[in-house]
């Protein structure tokens, strides 16, 4: 699959600090100063106790597929399929899911529970767009 057909992202306020920071390949998430919640999507507030004192946190380390799914519509021409996108929780940062195509693995050999390292490709727009990266155990 292409990563970099489709539609560039809008960046915001809110959404610059993820996007400057997936350019230099690192996947953050908003923390709250406040009560300490982290949250993504981003939205420059805290999904706890609505503070608005929110700071960039990276996340290193494996994920988990929390849910996927398969897709074999071609939405785009030259769009090849089939591919799987992945809902991907990390342990050490409890109630955060990130979605992005898992690769490295065929779209039918995908699980819940299996262990994926964080990456990045090349989006529409020259953005980098977080993906997956199966983990052979």
């Amino acid at each position: 699959m292409d990563a970099t057909l489709g539609i560039p992202p809008a960046v915001t306020d809110e959404t610059a600090p993820f996007w400057a920071a997936a350019a230099e390949g690192r996947l953050v998430v908003e923390r709250c100063s406040t009560c300490g919640a982290e949250s993504f999507p981003p939205r420059g507030i805290c999904r706890e106790c609505r503070g608005r004192t929110l700071e960039p946190t990276e996340i290193t380390g494996c994920g988990v597929v929390y849910s996927y799914t398969v897709n074999y519509q071609r939405w785009l021409p030259g769009l090849e399929v089939p591919y799987a996108i992945v809902l991907v929780e990390f342990p050490s940062h409890p109630g955060v899911r990130v979605v992005g195509r898992l690769r490295g693995c065929p779209p039918e050999a995908v699980t819940i529970g299996a262990v994926v390292e964080i990456g990045f490709e090349p989006g529409p727009g020259g953005f980098s767009i977080p993906s997956f990266l199966a983990v052979r155990t």
